[in-house]
């Protein structure tokens, strides 16, 4: 679980990369180009409602990582992981590495503040997620 100071860090930067409409079609283009799996994935997809799903799923992750499993945040984590299971879109779990990849690409060019320690931020905020996204394919 990341401490809280990683959780502040990740939102104010996620705050900041959200503030600039350019971010999310970049990280979309990013990920899109970085495989043919991603490519065949996206081929029917509606990128301006995918990347007002994709900005609340952040936020929701980040609370999520802060909670006990208990919580309602994680009702809503569950309701992700079945999306993205074998039975939905089948996201296998190697494709969350190249996701978080291009992400934080993404993050490294639209944040002004970015750094060694906003990368961490993120990448521990989202940890946490993704690896249940993973344990639940």
């Amino acid at each position: 679980m990341p401490a809280q100071p990683e959780i502040d860090a990740f939102r104010g930067s996620l705050n900041r990369c959200l503030a600039q409409p350019e971010f999310l079609r970049h990280f979309y283009e990013l990920f899109v180009a970085s495989s043919p799996e991603v490519r065949e994935k996206f081929k029917n997809t509606d990128f301006p409602r995918q990347t007002r799903v994709l900005a609340d799923s952040l936020y929701m992750m980040a609370i999520a990582a802060q909670l006990d499993r208990d919580a309602a945040a994680w009702a809503e984590m569950d309701r992700l992981a079945s999306r993205h299971d074998r039975t939905g879109l089948d996201i296998r779990p190697g494709l969350y590495d190249l996701w978080l990849d291009c992400l934080m690409r993404a993050v490294a060019r639209y944040d002004p503040q970015y750094s060694r320690e906003i990368e961490t931020a993120w990448r521990e905020t989202l940890a946490v997620g993704i690896e249940y996204l993973r344990s639940r394919h």
